[in-house]
């Protein structure tokens, strides 16, 4: 692992002038990559993380003039080619994670950010993401067209990963019958959100939970925020209480 990180950056091109760089490119790709990996946002994190914590990588650092300034960590990522850093995660990225098999795949839209909240329309603003939740890891990503929505980036983001035993969780925006038979013609399993958006199939279910109260269930009390919350999960087979419905 320690000798094939330069390697899965050789293949971002270095848009610096060679013989004038007093960092190497990998240091750079790598200590900004942690640094978002753990939460970090900007350059100035990036520079704090390589001061603070490249020790931590040990041999994965070259590092021969110190730590990159702020500036050089904002030059380089301004000029690198974007296709070229999102190809190399995407398929060294997998290879970490080895395979997604028994892995949960969270897909969830989010407006970037920096805008209003109350901005109409997606223009520029919506990036649908796809997550592995043990991992905590991004494996793919899809810009939401304008004047679209979530349910036509699902489709193309989940044509670009192998999720064959995987469980994809999408709220109830992606709750539609095409994109459940895309996730079972791809050999996973889906967990979705049901609410208003398919009214009848809610109303069906909010019955059957009141009537039958389902056959296995857990429970868990969560006190943070100032408030006390209580989640119930209950299980009933749809095989047995949907069974006809076109939903």
């Amino acid at each position: 692992m320690k000798t094939s990180i330069p390697a899965y950056f050789s293949e971002i091109s270095d848009p610096r002038v060679q013989g004038r760089c007093l960092h190497l490119l990998s240091d750079i790709l790598l200590l900004g990559l942690c640094t978002y990996i753990t939460g970090g946002t900007d350059y100035q994190d990036m520079r704090l993380f390589g001061i603070e914590r490249s020790s931590t990588l040990g041999d994965l650092l070259s590092l021969p003039n110190g730590v990159p300034s702020e500036d050089t960590f904002e030059r380089v990522f301004k000029s690198i080619v974007p296709g070229e850093l999102q190809s190399c995660l995407h398929k060294y990225g997998l290879s970490i994670l080895s395979e997604l098999a028994e892995k949960q795949i969270v897909i969830d839209g989010k407006k970037q950010r920096g805008a209003s909240p109350t901005t109409k329309g997606n223009k520029g603003l919506y990036l649908l993401n796809v997550w592995v939740s043990e991992n905590r890891i991004c494996i793919a990503q899809e810009r939401v067209e304008d004047k679209s929505n979530e349910i036509t980036a699902i489709p193309n983001a989940l044509a670009s990963i192998a999720i064959t035993d995987a469980v994809v969780s999408i709220d109830a925006m992606g709750t539609q019958r095409e994109i459940a038979e895309l996730i079972v013609d791809k050999g996973g399993h889906y967990f979705l959100a049901v609410k208003n958006n398919q009214k009848s199939l809610y109303e069906d279910m909010e019955c059957a939970f009141k009537v039958h109260q389902g056959y296995d269930s857990a429970e868990t009390l969560d006190a943070d925020h100032g408030r006390i919350e209580t989640r119930r999960c209950s299980i009933l087979p749809a095989k047995v209480f949907f069974d006809g419905r076109n939903n």
